[in-house]
């Protein structure tokens, strides 16, 4: 969506500015060469610091596993199913309850994600089933499906939180989209630990790729989010 919008304003420029449309083709040929290109590496770096890694959780008592939605797609059935890493956030959700399981006395599972897309059924109510085939009891499930942002997960998911008391709580999503949900769930009061579930490998090209546009178009999505979330807070509305 920020390539989109970027060469929404490149084709602005042309058309308004007349006097300088080689220029206006000039740079705009420039920049997405670079950030289907070299470009792409040094902005998913960025984008990810600090959550490049996945690091284990400590595990307490009475746990809760958050599972921030990643979005839906159709698929080849136009069977509607989670999208893109969303999977391995759901592999991951599994993989900690099992070991929580093992060594603590509550577990619980918040799967948290509505319709943004507006494809008819929530990413929550789309993720369930696959948790479950993962090995997560329906009792330890807790859903919540009417979020329609990351700054909308943090919130809901803290009123769930009101209603029962937990040790210590950890947050599950991949490592572009992990900056963002921290600072949302932090605007909440709640310091989940991190657990990145995928992390982007920050490639580069030397002549435009697919890849490359995609990886830089989401690491700007992400970049930008960061930042129109500080000027938000600064101005109060978080």
């Amino acid at each position: 969506m920020v390539l989109f919008a970027l060469f929404v304003i490149y084709v602005a420029l042309f058309v308004l500015w007349r006097g300088h449309r080689l220029p206006v083709l000039i740079a705009g040929g420039v920049v997405f060469w670079l950030l289907g290109s070299w470009l792409a590496g040094p902005l998913v770096r960025l984008a990810q610091t600090g959550h490049d890694t996945t690091v284990e959780p400590t595990f307490k008592p009475r746990m809760a596993l958050i599972v921030l939605g990643g979005g839906t797609t159709f698929d080849a059935s136009n069977r509607l199913v989670p999208r893109g890493d969303t999977g391995a956030r759901i592999e991951a959700a599994a993989r900690l309850y099992k070991q929580c399981r093992q060594v603590e006395t509550v577990c619980r599972v918040i799967v948290s994600g509505g319709d943004p897309q507006h494809h008819g059924r929530t990413e929550a109510e789309v993720y369930t089933p696959y948790l479950l085939k993962a090995g997560i009891e329906s009792s330890d499930l807790l859903i919540e499906d009417r979020s329609m942002n990351t700054y909308e997960n943090a919130r809901n998911v803290d009123r769930l939180l009101r209603q029962d008391r937990y040790d210590s709580m950890v947050l599950i999503t991949s490592s572009l989209h992990m900056r963002r949900a921290l600072l949302s769930f932090e605007a909440f009061g709640l310091h989940p630990q991190p657990y990145v579930a995928s992390v982007r490998n920050p490639y580069s090209w030397w002549v435009p790729h697919p890849e490359g546009w995609i990886d830089s178009d989401s690491a700007l999505h992400e970049i930008a989010a960061v930042i129109r979330f500080r000027i938000w807070q600064w101005l109060g509305l978080y």
